[in-house]
């Protein structure tokens, strides 16, 4: 009886994520029960009417997004880890709270081009962040730390803790500082007249920026054709007062009036809760507000192809691979598992495959269909195999993927299941992997 309960609680636990279900039923949970912790918030959201040091109850952390889910205004909103300083009980929240109660409203920006934030509050403590000058900081409390000299003359000013933007903290000595309260002045600002002249605003304007993750791919020489399109990136719009966010899964407009530069990095979209953060010549991030009310933060990049010139190459590799791999006219036989043959297109016939249905190929998949390489295999894969076929049988809903090796006397697969893929790359074999080995057709098999 027992073990019957547990499968049915089993059941519907794996219907809930597979249908998407699982952060819904979380929220829906934690909000008839116990919170996972207070967070205590560490920068300002003035468009939700929060500052520094305020509550709030946190009811889901996702360690894979790396945001909290928080309540604001009766609202479900999502904060990233670095905004909020999570707290298991409402006295020790209270306790952190009343430690940045002195400098709630406390900023600064760095007046120095390469200002350090320091591990410790002494000058010869290890650097840990270098601040570009205009770039704007949250002191989050003074320290008592040792006095600074300029040759024999001691500086004027304080050691504080300090958190950047992106959440990075540090100690930084005042004295490099221009202080200011968030409820009375803001960080520098220079009109739009002057940003004809600003170069890193004409490098934003002037260039092409597209999602982080397509400079890893490249770096990686792992292209994921799925999820690479030239309509995907930021398009600052600065003609048409409207810039956009294109993501493979979601869709952002911000209409604005102008643009106005906070800073020696930041550019803040006039009349839209985006603004984006140049990083380096080749990195910038934007912060927003979606319409959810979360607050997000998406990284973008310039490169050096174009993504259809990515696109076209990876293509033509590819095929070239495939062709080499599955040569038209190519047969190969089993004698458990088959003749497996390819023609012109990349198109395949596999008969005599009944001992792997429907445990591998789902039944009803008929015996022909297109063979493709759409995945790689993870580095620790490579010694024992070249890559992964994946099939397309005409009558199936789902790919079939193999990791091959060619060998001298024919061609190795091993079945993959798709849970082993994340990113479009296998990350491990199975536990008990079906190994398929096949022969040209009129030649022994190999054996294992």
């Amino acid at each position: 009886m027992c073990y019957y309960r547990y499968v049915q609680v089993h059941s519907i636990w794996r219907r809930f994520c597979a249908l998407g279900l699982l952060v819904p039923f979380l929220l829906l949970l934690f909000s008839c029960t116990n919170t996972v912790g207070y967070g205590v918030l560490q920068w300002s959201l003035p468009d939700l009417g929060l500052s520094t040091g305020d509550i709030l109850p946190v009811y889901v952390r996702s360690n894979v997004s790396q945001v909290y889910i928080v309540e604001i205004q009766k609202k479900k909103v999502e904060l990233p880890f670095w905004q909020l300083k999570l707290c298991r009980t409402k006295k020790e929240a209270l306790q952190y709270a009343e430690r940045l109660r002195e400098y709630r409203y406390s900023y600064a920006t760095s007046v120095l081009d390469g200002l350090p934030l320091r591990e410790g509050p002494e000058n010869t403590a290890p650097q840990v962040y270098r601040l570009r000058e205009g770039q704007a900081v949250k002191l989050l409390w003074k320290g008592t730390g040792k006095a600074v000299y300029r040759g024999e003359n001691r500086l004027e000013g304080d050691w504080f803790k300090v958190m950047t933007e992106d959440g990075t903290t540090g100690w930084c000595f005042s004295h490099g500082l221009s202080l200011f309260d968030e409820r009375e002045s803001r960080p520098t600002v220079r009109e739009t007249d002057d940003l004809a002249r600003d170069r890193d605003l004409q490098h934003v304007l002037n260039s092409a920026w597209y999602p982080e993750y397509y400079r890893t791919m490249v770096e990686q020489r792992r292209i994921d054709l799925e999820k690479m399109a030239s309509g995907w990136g930021l398009f600052v719009g600065e003609k048409k007062g409207l810039a956009r966010i294109e993501l493979p899964d979601a869709h952002y407009a911000f209409p604005y009036s102008r643009l106005v530069k906070t800073g020696s990095n930041g550019y803040l979209f006039d009349g839209s809760s985006l603004s984006i953060y140049v990083r380096d010549a080749h990195t910038l991030a934007a912060q927003f507000t979606d319409e959810a009310g979360r607050l997000r933060i998406e990284r973008f990049v310039t490169l050096e192809k174009t993504p259809e010139e990515i696109i076209a190459e990876e293509q033509l590799r590819r095929s070239a691979l495939l062709e080499h791999v599955c040569t038209p006219g190519l047969r190969l036989h089993s004698e458990i598992y088959g003749t497996l043959s390819f023609t012109e297109r990349n198109v395949f016939t596999w008969t005599g495959a009944r001992a792997l249905s429907p445990a591998l190929i789902p039944a009803g998949a008929g015996s022909t269909g297109r063979v493709a390489l759409r995945c790689f295999i993870d580095q620790s894969l490579k010694s024992e195999y070249e890559g992964v076929l994946s099939f397309d049988f005409d009558s199936a809903q789902e790919w079939v993927h193999f990791l091959y090796l060619r060998t001298p006397g024919g061609l190795k697969l091993e079945h993959i299941d798709s849970t082993h893929l994340k990113d479009a790359t296998v990350l491990r074999r199975s536990v008990s992997p079906v190994v398929l080995y096949f022969a040209p057709e009129g030649h022994a098999e190999p054996q294992p």
